[in-house]
């Protein structure tokens, strides 16, 4: 309250809620620095000027509402106090709805895309294992089992490289057409 004391702020917000509409802007002037002050100290920076805007909409809404008897200032702080603690619990909502898993919100099982995606690389795999030399696919299937054929070491990876290099060509073919 550097530019007006609490007498302005009781004596314009009297005036706004008899109809002067001239007591708007410096009532605007003196609360709203205030409020986001006072919304500061208890919020993040978006959300204090989210609850201090909704404070100052509701004083000025509720303005004629005001009892004349009281002071102006604790009956504002009151409502930006409420405000604040309204976007406090809004805050403490989304943390718990950001702590469930999303596996907890979705069925855990693979989606229908899933599925057909895996049924889609399962047929063309199957395609083109079909077009290499059966000792090639041989070797590709043990070596996804993890099973060398009895063959040494150096022999099984140089199979598997080989047939490799034949996949990769014929995968290429698919591409083209």
């Amino acid at each position: 309250m550097d530019r007006a004391a609490p007498e302005d702020v009781q004596r314009w917000l009297l005036a706004l809620a008899d109809g002067d509409r001239g007591a708007f802007h410096p009532l605007f002037l003196c609360l709203w620095p205030l409020l986001r002050g006072f919304a500061a100290r208890f919020l993040a920076w978006p959300d204090a000027e989210d609850a201090a805007q909704n404070a100052l909409l509701r004083v000025f809404s509720r303005c004629g509402e005001f009892d004349r008897t009281r002071e102006a200032l604790p009956w504002i702080l009151g409502i930006a106090a409420y405000e604040i603690r309204t976007a406090r619990r809004r805050q403490f909502r989304r943390r718990q709805d950001a702590t469930v898993a999303p596996d907890d919100r979705r069925d855990p099982g693979p989606s229908p895309e899933d599925e057909a995606a895996a049924a889609e690389r399962a047929r063309l795999l199957h395609d083109v294992l079909s077009r290499l030399r059966p000792v090639d696919a041989e070797t590709l299937l043990a070596y996804a089992r993890g099973d060398r054929l009895s063959l040494p070491g150096a022999t099984f990876r140089k199979r598997v490289e080989r047939a490799l290099v034949r996949v990769r060509a014929a995968w290429s073919l698919d591409d083209k057409h």
